[in-house]
């Protein structure tokens, strides 16, 4: 637990920094302003400023910070309500508070506990201010300047980490990006060049490629974030919402060293919020109905997270009530979303909650019900690259499998060709590569099956889905990619090889092109599109999926070519 504490530690302290700054600029402001609005919407900033250091100064275990927090609150609140007036003496006492604020959090960033009683002294005036009887101290002058010197003489301290604008991280990956294909325009040129003189070149340039890939590794580690104390913040969350449910809930993390990209968890945030609140609403019982089935009253969440096929694989688990295949189907009709729900598998009847309007709650609330919040999740992961899926038994529990990419800025694929035109799969989905057995496909055709070890697979001819045009070459080739639970073959004509490359964002023209994710630049300087396999392949293979087949002979009658679904 020690080892937790610490991670979380070590996110707050700079938010704690951000707070006690922003509150000491607010607090500036209230002697200048002239507008009794103005100076109101500035108290009512530093409420909540103040609120949200109290309540993460909590979460952690620093109850010195806590306690100081909430008695600056009193006295803010009454200053917000007119109980109180707005005194110069009232002002200065609130900045003693953020000096008090700043010692103790230094204590604890050197590695000691809130020793410092120093803080207690300031709550004690906090309290008396709050009932109107502060009065100014004599020495406040010299006071003020021993403290300003001494909070100076800690300031001198060495920093260890400052934040830096995701922004300002995705311009260097970008920097990065074109330095690359620099570098790889040079290395081409260097190659024509002969003799000694070229060799030198190509050893000098091999030197430059290197630190290259290191300053690319740089970057791309300054924007990974351990993902537990992200987790941890939802512990609160899970206990409110529970509560505010008449459930008893706890939520376990389970992490290891999983760290991945910001700008995942800025993209995944509000999705994982709806997640543990379904969870919540749907999943876990109330405390009665747990303890009739021979549960423990209170529900258990998991949430975990592990390194997975180059990405991150989060399993969100609850051992509720689990999902109701008759519901789900009777619901599924109802809406005319299926001709015979209950013949499909589980993984494919649990896959069309994420149907938007397909809610099996008796009654909606303010909370959950309305049948939109997976559909949501569900557009929130295929956004980053990321897949969704689900396991569920009823009366045991349910389990979210997501996986989703470690970062957003850069991704490890596989460039495929057609025609005069170049695509990037994600090497996360690429199970393997082969070629296109003869018959397979019939000429021009845009679907057909093939077998593999066994088992025929649907497979779709890039080409023809993409409207290319021209005609296939003799010998294609097949990328066998992980779709939905099992796999399916996507038809090209040559494959380029693997390496990592720099995504670029789409245009707004090009935001809702299915099957397209982003935008590459590659080593020639031509331009390639990366392929989103689950959305490509979503609607494509629906009615064409795989069937046992113990040789070609019984797959080639369905071999023959269907138009595009």
């Amino acid at each position: 637990m020690d080892s937790d504490r610490d991670e979380l530690l070590q996110t707050f302290m700079p938010e704690a920094h951000e707070i006690l700054d922003e509150i000491e600029r607010a607090l500036l402001r209230l002697e200048t302003g002239r507008d009794a609005h103005e100076v109101l919407v500035v108290l009512e900033r530093i409420f909540r400023a103040t609120h949200t250091l109290k309540g993460s100064a909590g979460s952690v275990g620093l109850g010195g910070l806590s306690d100081l927090g909430h008695a600056a609150e009193d006295v803010i609140e009454a200053l917000c309500r007119g109980e109180l007036p707005l005194s110069t003496p009232v002002v200065s006492l609130l900045l003693e508070t953020v000096d008090a604020a700043r010692r103790l959090v230094a204590e604890v960033e050197r590695g000691q506990a809130e020793r410092s009683t120093s803080y207690r002294e300031v709550v004690a005036r906090l309290e008396e201010a709050r009932r109107g009887g502060l009065k100014a101290k004599e020495d406040a002058g010299a006071t003020s300047a021993r403290r300003a010197t001494e909070d100076d003489a800690e300031g001198a301290t060495s920093i260890k980490s400052i934040r830096v604008a995701v922004e300002k991280l995705d311009r260097m990956a970008d920097l990065i990006g074109e330095l690359t294909l620099g570098r790889n325009r040079i290395a081409r040129t260097l190659r024509a060049v002969r003799g000694e003189a070229g060799a030198a070149l190509r050893d000098e340039m091999e030197e430059q490629d290197r630190l290259c890939k290191e300053l690319e590794e740089a970057v791309r580690a300054a924007r990974m974030v351990p993902v537990g104390p992200w987790f941890r913040h939802y512990e609160r969350t899970v206990r409110d919402l529970a509560h505010a449910q008449g459930r008893q809930a706890r939520l376990f993390v389970v992490h290891g060293d999983v760290e991945v990209d910001t700008a995942v968890v800025e993209r995944f945030r509000d999705a994982l919020t709806h997640l543990l609140r379904n969870a919540i609403c749907h999943g876990i019982e109330p405390p009665e109905a747990r303890r009739a089935a021979g549960k423990d009253p209170c529900g258990t969440i998991t949430l975990h997270a592990a390194h997975e096929r180059g990405g991150i694989a989060l399993r969100i688990s609850d051992d509720g009530a689990g999902m109701s295949r008759e519901r789900i189907a009777a619901r599924v009709r109802a809406l005319g979303r299926h001709p015979a729900p209950e013949a499909l598998p589980d993984h494919e009847l649990f896959r069309l909650v994420f149907e938007p309007g397909l809610s099996t709650a008796v009654e909606s609330s303010h909370l959950a019900g309305r049948g939109m919040g997976m559909d949501v999740v569900r557009r929130s992961v295929e956004s980053i690259q990321g897949t969704i899926g689900i396991e569920s038994r009823e009366g045991h529990g349910t389990s979210l499998l997501i996986q989703l990419p470690l970062t957003l800025a850069t991704i490890e694929g596989l460039s495929v060709g057609i025609g005069d035109e170049r695509y990037v799969i994600p090497l996360r989905a690429v199970v393997a590569c082969c070629d296109l057995p003869r018959g397979a496909l019939a000429h021009g055709g845009a679907q057909g099956l093939m077998v593999r070890r066994g088992r025929a697979l649907p497979c779709v001819r890039l080409r023809a889905l993409f409207g290319l045009g021209g005609s296939p070459p003799p010998d294609e080739r097949v990328v066998i990619v992980a779709h939905d639970g099992s796999e399916a073959g996507l038809v090209v004509d040559l494959l380029d090889g693997e390496g990592r490359t720099v995504v670029k964002p789409l245009g707004q023209l090009f935001r809702r092109v299915r099957g397209i994710s982003g935008s590459t630049i590659l080593g020639d300087g031509s331009v390639a599109m990366i392929l989103d396999v689950d959305a490509l392949l979503g609607g494509v293979l629906r009615d064409l999926g795989p069937v046992d087949a113990p040789d070609e002979r019984r797959a080639a009658p369905s071999a023959a070519g269907g138009s595009p679904g």
